[in-house]
């Protein structure tokens, strides 16, 4: 095992003779982060000083209190993986628009070069991260359909159970 920080998995091997890229340690970055019910682009919005650490401290409140009660939204017909994913490809999409907003802001405002630099690859961010959600709606309207993930070239027999 390669050194990572315990919050980001190891991939499992693959049958694909392209081995997959190593994920790079974010810093700062832990598995409780991950868990907070409140976005950071809705509370980085508070100046206030202590708003939105008390925002990541109900959140993360009601996030336990879900976890002990082991509740977790309305029965689905779908695997709680499937709704998982299908959260998450929402939450990427707010991030698309969130970044096409901050990309447009250099257009009709004269930003310092810093503040123009990074507006710029926001777009381009944005556009990325655009492929990567319809990628994600694709497969989970595919797995929704069949039942199973096809097409995915980095698949272990295992994942196809």
């Amino acid at each position: 095992m390669t050194d990572r920080p315990k919050s980001i998995p190891q991939q499992p091997p693959t049958n694909s003779p392209i081995p997959p890229a190593p994920r790079p340690a974010l810093p700062g970055l832990t598995a409780t982060a991950q868990q907070h019910a409140f976005r950071e682009t809705f509370i980085q919005r508070f100046p206030k000083p202590g708003i939105a650490d008390a925002f990541r401290v109900v959140g993360d409140g009601l996030v336990d209190a879900l976890n002990e009660a082991g509740t977790w939204g309305p029965k689905s017909p779908h695997p709680l993986t499937y709704d998982e994913l299908r959260a998450a490809c929402e939450d990427l999409d707010h991030l698309v628009s969130y970044l096409e907003e901050v990309s447009g802001e250099r257009v009709g405002s004269e930003l310092e070069p810093l503040a123009e630099a990074l507006s710029a690859r926001a777009g381009g961010w944005a556009d990325r991260l655009a492929r990567l959600v319809l990628d994600i709606r694709r497969t989970l309207d595919e797995a929704g359909r069949a039942g199973i993930v096809v097409d995915d070239p980095d698949a272990t027999p295992e994942d196809r159970n």
